[in-house]
Parts: C-alpha cells; structure tokens; sequence
C-alpha cells in the first residue's frame, strides 16, 4: 500500500487513473527509434493520482526520482515564452513596491530555470541567486547576469546559500513546490533560509481548475503535488508559516500565487483572499474524495471526443500537425492512443526539441518552417494554457483555412 508523502497515511482513493505512460518530458532521439522498432522497450509507468483522506493532499502514485527527470540537458527553457517572461516581469514589479525591496535586500528564486525572472532583478540592483539542477539552462542564466547554483534545493544548499550569500528577504518559487517530492525536506530548507521578516511567494497550478476544467493533461510524471489551501494550510502550520495572501491567476489553465511568512511575523495581516478560496475549496469538496468522483468519466469524454474529431478529419483526407511538444501535450496523446498515424508531425521553437521524437506517440519535432512548407487543414495547440499566444503567433494559416484547435475542458475551433 503506498504512503502519502506528507502524513505517511495510507493513499487509497484514486482521483484518476491515465494509464501506462512514458516520461513526459523524456524525447526520443532517432538511435532510440531505432532500438525500439528493434525490439527494445520504452519505459512506461502507471499515471495514477491519488488523494490521502488524512491530510487532503492529492499527489502521484508510482513516481520518477526527480534526478531522473531533470537533469544536466533538461530541455525546458522558460525564456521561450515571451508571455511567461513578461508575467514575471511584472510580478518582480509589483513585488520590490509589495515588500519595499531594496540594493539591501536578498532574493533567492528556487527552479531559476534560464534566469528569467531573476534577471528583473538584476535590472533593478537587487541582489539574487538561482539555484537549478539544468546546469545548460543555469549557463544562460549566468549570460544574463544571474548567479546560479546548479543542484537541487535541499538542507545541504540551502545551508550553503545561508552562508554564502545571507538569509534571504523574498524566496520564489514558480511552478517548483509541485516538483518535489521530499515535501518535508523542502519546506524545512525554505524556512531555513528565510530572513525572520521574510516572505515565500510560491506559484503552482490550482487544483480547483484542474477539477473544474477536467485539465487531466497537468497531470505528469515530474507534477508529484496538486496542491490545494485545504492541505496547504495544514501543511505548513505544522512548520510553523503561514498563508498570508491568496492570488489567482490565469497562468496555466488557472493556478494560484500564495504568499508565507513565519508564523510569528506579525508585519503582514492575513488577507481576506485566504479564506475566500478555502470557502471555495471546501464547496467543491476538495478535501475528500466525493469532490473527483466525475473527473474520470470527464477524462474519458474528453479523449473520445478528440478521437472523433481527429477520425472525421481524416476521413475528409484533412491533413493534421501539432503545435508545441509540452509535457502535457504528450499526456494528452498517450492517454488517447493519438500517434504519428494521426498526427504528421508537431512544431515546436525549442531548437533542443527539433528532430526528436514525442514520447510515446513517436510524432517527429520539427521546427515552425514546416507548418508553410505543408499548410495543414488542422492544427492542434498541444500547450492549451497558452492559446492566445500560440493563436497570435499562428494567424497566417487562416491564408489558406487552416483551423487552430484544442481539446481541453472542450473543442474549441479558431
């Protein structure tokens, strides 16, 4: 029987089940096409989310060792967003004036990734330092300025980073709390490093939109959490900090941005937003499993309906590509059975990507030149949560009626 990782209850309540699935992030190279059309396996495991009935916390099974999943050459670089640079951007904005951030203060920013929000920083003479396990994203931090350690955030480095660079007055993390699966380790090495005045500022996707709008396709191997204030609040007591602030935001299909102090730092009310999305929560029945008993039908609606689709066109000999080889696009097509059959091939601007192979599926990567080259009937935005963008950036194809597409809560056609 597995454990939960917070309380060590017993997980017995499945939220959802995804099937057999590879690594997400984990791309084939042609030698590994090749070796497996003759005869060799590719590593699969069971994608199966559960939610502990002690504590409330929803988490993954069966998991990848996090060392395993992001390494040296991790090919994920935030900067290739523009719209994910400009958000933090604007965050670091609005947070040197929320927290009178001074040349005197220390920012440390957990998952730094290419230094894309710590370069704001940098701009405005606050001292920062990244820490990140992708040693070739922390060398392009490095370019823009920002000191990086390459490792991850554990007691040994945070102790490092005391001792080194002092305790810190603001520590972020964006879209890195739900990537470790040692939760207990990791919250004590943030409250070792925080200043006693200090603040946490911590972003990840909310579980309340994952349910709501049935986004089964953020669930993956490297996401180990799916965190809600429900469980957040008894987590963190129990470390002494609290939840001073509550934001929602729009970013990856709806996530939060939640604020923590010590618990003995009175500097900072406890804002009207916490309390506002605890009610939410607790009226969707995010604390037991009576809140998920649909989400595994809607998956299933979701997949079939996709399927359809992708059948209807084809029999109209429509040609079909899709955009951005995402973590969650290559859920999403495992979970359904979509493979280079239905697909051609998936554009995508991460140079590292082009010329690789989608797990699982096995659809070629190749760069956005392509969609010109072969002017497809239908495209499949893979990265729903970024479809504005992707929409803007794709506008051309609307020169020959090509139509822009994605599946997640529904179809939606542009």
């Amino acid at each position: 029987m597995m454990k939960c990782r917070f309380c060590k209850h017993s997980l017995e309540h499945v939220v959802v089940d995804l099937k057999n699935q590879p690594s997400a992030n984990c791309l084939l190279s042609v030698e590994d096409l090749i070796s497996l059309k003759q005869g060799k396996r590719e590593p699969k495991g069971r994608l199966t989310t559960y939610i502990c009935n002690n504590c409330s916390l929803v988490q993954l099974g069966n998991i990848t060792a996090p060392e395993d999943l992001f390494t040296n050459d991790y090919v994920y670089y935030s900067s290739f967003s523009h719209e994910w640079v400009e958000h933090a951007r604007v965050f670091v904005e609005k947070i040197i004036c929320k927290f009178s951030l001074t040349s005197k203060s220390r920012v440390l920013e957990i998952g730094s990734n290419d230094g894309y929000l710590l370069q704001h920083f940098v701009f405005h003479n606050i001292p920062c330092q990244g820490i990140d396990p992708a040693g070739q994203a922390a060398k392009a931090a490095e370019k823009k300025g920002v000191n990086t350690i390459v490792g991850f955030f554990d007691k040994t480095t945070s102790q490092e980073i005391i001792q080194q660079f002092g305790a810190c007055d603001l520590i972020v993390g964006n879209n890195v709390f739900a990537h470790v699966p040692k939760i207990r380790e990791f919250i004590n090495a943030i409250k070792l490093c925080l200043s006693e005045e200090g603040v946490i500022s911590l972003e990840f996707p909310h579980l309340a939109s994952l349910v709501e709008y049935t986004q089964f396709d953020t669930i993956y191997d490297e996401h180990y959490f799916y965190h809600s204030i429900i469980a957040l609040t008894k987590i963190f007591s129990e470390f002494s900090l609290k939840i001073i602030e509550v934001t929602e935001l729009p970013t990856h299909g709806g996530s939060l941005r939640i604020f923590l102090t010590h618990k003995a730092n009175n500097k900072y009310p406890i804002s009207r937003s916490v309390g506002h999305i605890l009610n939410k929560e607790l009226i969707m029945k995010l604390d037991r499993k009576e809140g998920f008993k649909e989400f595994q039908k809607k998956a299933a609606l979701i997949r079939q309906n996709a399927l359809n689709f992708i059948k209807e066109k084809k029999e109209k000999g429509h040609s079909i590509i899709g955009f951005g080889a995402a973590a969650k696009g290559n859920v999403f097509l495992n979970y359904c059975g979509i493979n280079s059959d239905d697909i051609k091939f998936v554009v995508d601007d991460t140079p590292a990507k082009q010329g690789n192979f989608l797990p699982g599926s096995h659809i070629p990567i190749v760069e956005v030149g392509a969609i010109q080259d072969l002017k497809p009937n239908i495209i499949i935005i893979l990265p729903w949560n970024f479809r504005e963008e992707i929409c803007q950036k794709l506008n051309f194809v609307k020169e020959w009626g090509g139509q822009l597409v994605t599946f997640i809560p529904e179809i939606k056609i542009s």
